[in-house]
């Protein structure tokens, strides 16, 4: 019961309530340092798909986050069996600095509930603050939702994303419009009785070059003939060109062509022998033309010496011992 009478407005009754948590729920966390108060959460409201036969009285907060910035709130479900874990259901987050009195936050989908959206409204953050810090898990006693919050709606296409290879954008959700591009045209189908389609024509439309405009390539470079022969040989009846290996020669595929490996002459050097070997003829090239200019000195010192005897032969004459 409430212990004070605002006026009857439901928000600011539920405030001094349990609602939306049932009336059995202990609001205390599992290590009993941490309370809900009544006045944060004030309403709630859950969609969930009637076809994933859940028990809505199994429905409960799960999680409370509070933090300098804000506070996180991810509601959960108990499965029948227990042995089975507690499920994430949604999820929702109030940034503290933009928060105002019942504010309504959306309450998104987590896994399997993906695509349930919700509401959840906070009333005062005044005594929350008043709580310690942190991240508090609740039992489902602790946090057990009233059933009154979860209602069943059909499955259906709640949002859109686009794709473009690795690339994802965000969800739309709302009224979503199709817009026909380059070379598309969207015509809407519908016949009574039927499901309304859209048929998706690829026309020579706006940014067309027109029907009769050859449609240059990549590279600006126009069409090519294909190649018809090689060395004047053609392919068989099917159009298949066979190119074959031997015992040396092997045929390997690359892109946009074929490689010739020879397995009978393939090198033993490598880069780094050939190297070490050019440096080497490179010192004995410099050694070389030392030894070049050695041999040209030696040359002419004989010369030198070979004149110097000579000449002392023909002066002094023939000598010998006595």
């Amino acid at each position: 019961m409430p212990l004070s009478t605002w006026n009857l407005e439901w928000l600011n009754h539920n405030s001094q309530r349990n609602y939306p948590l049932a009336d059995t729920a202990s609001c205390v966390d599992v290590t009993g340092s941490f309370t809900l108060p009544d006045d944060f959460i004030v309403e709630m409201d859950l969609p969930v798909h009637a076809g994933m036969n859940i028990d809505p009285a199994r429905f409960f907060i799960k999680n409370v986050g509070v933090y300098s910035a804000g506070y996180s709130i991810v509601v959960g479900y108990k499965p029948v069996s227990a042995s089975s874990p507690p499920i994430d259901v949604a999820t929702a987050f109030i940034p503290k600095l933009t928060h105002t009195t019942n504010k309504v936050y959306t309450l998104g989908g987590i896994g399997d509930f993906n695509d349930t959206i919700g509401k959840i409204v906070i009333h005062s953050l005044q005594n929350i603050d008043l709580q310690p810090s942190g991240y508090w898990e609740f039992s489902f006693d602790g946090g057990q939702l009233d059933p009154d919050v979860i209602r069943p709606i059909i499955r259906g296409v709640s949002s859109i994303s686009c794709s473009n290879g690795l690339q994802k954008s965000q969800p739309f959700y709302g009224d979503i419009e199709l817009v026909a591009g380059t070379n598309c045209q969207l015509v809407p189908i519908i016949q009574p009785g039927d499901p309304p389609k859209i048929s998706i024509n690829f026309i020579w439309g706006a940014g067309a070059s027109g029907p009769n405009s050859n449609c240059p390539c990549e590279d600006g470079t126009a069409n090519l003939p294909p190649i018809t022969t090689i060395s004047g040989i053609g392919p068989d009846a099917s159009g298949n060109f066979v190119i074959a290996g031997s015992d040396c020669i092997t045929v390997q595929p690359i892109p946009n062509g074929i490689k010739l490996i020879n397995n009978c002459s393939k090198p033993c050097c490598g880069c780094e022998e050939l190297e070490a070997i050019t440096k080497d003829l490179e010192k004995l090239l410099q050694r070389a033309g030392t030894v070049e200019e050695f041999i040209t000195n030696l040359a002419s010192t004989i010369e030198t010496l070979n004149r110097i005897i000579s000449g002392s032969n023909v002066s002094g004459g023939t000598t010998g011992c006595s």
